[in-house]
């Protein structure tokens, strides 16, 4: 089949300008005409930047110290990462990408893969439907590229935002707009070619993605592995990558941060401990997973110009769990091997390992029988879904706030916390 038959299949991305950015301005309309940034934890480094910011030359991972009075003379708004609303933001925004199509595959929190066939010379105009849906029922502006295979589709929608071209949306129809397209496009900016693979590439005379296109396929594939040749397979219109799903199943699943202050007492590196416990006990039975083994980390702050090592313990769960009340236990345990009186820590966290299928646990022929509290569990759950995480919890993770970060300019988390619903005045 021709790769540029409208009924052919045809891959549009979809994703969100400036997506942390565009949810802190979806419900606070006094910022939209403003310059904005938004930090990372602790307030440390810029990771995400309005158009205006941008313009300013300010980079992706400069720290906040560095430019907080820059920010200020130039009237930049900063706001702290609020990941409870960006979560539930990238949730709505794929609920109404559904919407318009069957075939949804999300890439990441702010962009996902539409798979379209025998949709007709229609295409264009119903993704611009699309967008303009998810403009109105979020407040989120998106562009979308479309083309014949993920790669190029990425490449259109790269040119869709950067020419902000009328209604969002770019699309591939023909081989001499693939031309135009990559002989534009720096290879820098292909999908999948980062910095250091385009270094080489730039030895060999390939600057743009035109040119990667154009390459011999086997000569590419000797020299820089199968991912490059389905790369370059992929840029001359013939689908070559499958993704591997968002939701599939995790060997591991980790949960750690950095202090907002150091912490010196067994209490509040356990109370740091018991919210990580939490947290990653949500994504273990989100994929009916049990842990068979905890393994904990602490780090101990700087000493002089040198950073220190963490610390770690671990201990085999049998029979596998995801109970926190008893993944909890394992961790007082763990942490006081470990913990020493006097020292203070930076960084702690939690990684779950050893994973079966919750209801498919080898259990311990001589071993106690364990107290099911599978109802309690998700009772917790269920609660914490209507009025917001936290709501009920462990009291181990409220033993001391020292560790919590530093959240300096945090906004409210509109849509998932009851108290901070927007309030509409009526003068």
């Amino acid at each position: 089949m021709n790769r540029w038959d409208y009924n052919g299949k045809q891959v549009a991305l979809v994703d969100v300008n400036n997506f942390y950015v565009s949810c802190e301005r979806a419900f606070n309309p006094t910022i939209r005409k403003k310059a904005v940034c938004v930090v990372s934890n602790n307030d440390g480094c810029v990771i995400a930047r309005s158009a205006e910011v941008k313009a300013m030359g300010i980079k992706m991972g400069t720290p906040l110290f560095q430019i907080r009075g820059l920010l200020a003379s130039r009237g930049v708004e900063v706001r702290s990462s609020n990941y409870t609303l960006y979560h539930d933001m990238s949730e709505r925004f794929i609920d109404c990408l559904e919407q318009f199509c069957p075939s949804v595959e999300q890439y990441s929190i702010d962009e996902s893969f539409l798979h379209f066939e025998g949709f007709g010379s229609g295409l264009d105009a119903h993704c611009q439907r699309l967008i303009a849906a998810v403009r109105q029922c979020t407040s989120l502006p998106c562009c979308a590229g479309i083309a014949p295979t993920r790669t190029l589709a990425k490449a259109a929608n790269h040119f869709a935002k950067t020419l902000g071209v009328p209604g969002g949306v770019l699309q591939i129809t023909d081989e001499y707009h693939r031309q135009q397209i990559l002989q534009q496009l720096p290879v820098t900016e292909v999908w999948g070619v980062g910095s250091r693979l385009s270094k080489r590439l730039a030895c060999l005379g390939i600057t743009t993605a035109w040119d990667l296109s154009a390459s011999h396929i086997p000569t590419m594939r000797k020299a820089f592995g199968v991912v490059m040749e389905r790369t370059v397979r992929e840029l001359q219109g013939i689908p070559s990558v499958d993704l591997a799903p968002m939701d599939k199943p995790k060997d591991e699943i980790m949960s750690g941060r950095t202090f907002g202050s150091k912490v010196s007492s067994y209490t509040g590196l356990m109370a740091s401990l018991a919210n990580h416990v939490t947290l990653a006990c949500e994504k273990l039975r989100a994929q009916n997973g049990a842990t068979g083994r905890v393994t904990i980390s602490i780090q101990p702050t700087r000493q002089g110009d040198y950073s220190s090592p963490s610390v770690s313990a671990y201990s085999e769960v049998r029979p596998a769990t995801d109970d926190p009340q008893t993944i909890l236990a394992v961790v007082r345990q763990c942490l006081g091997e470990i913990y020493r009186e006097g020292k203070t820590y930076r960084r702690a966290s939690v990684m779950l390992s050893s994973i079966e299928t919750a209801n498919k646990t080898q259990s311990d022929l001589f071993g106690l029988a364990t107290e099911d509290r599978s109802g309690i569990n998700h009772c917790l759950e269920a609660i914490n879904q209507r009025f917001g995480r936290g709501a009920v919890t462990f009291a181990a993770t409220k033993l001391s706030k020292d560790w919590e970060m530093k959240r300096e300019y945090l906004s409210p988390s509109y849509t998932t916390n009851v108290k901070d619903l927007p309030i509409a005045k009526i003068s």
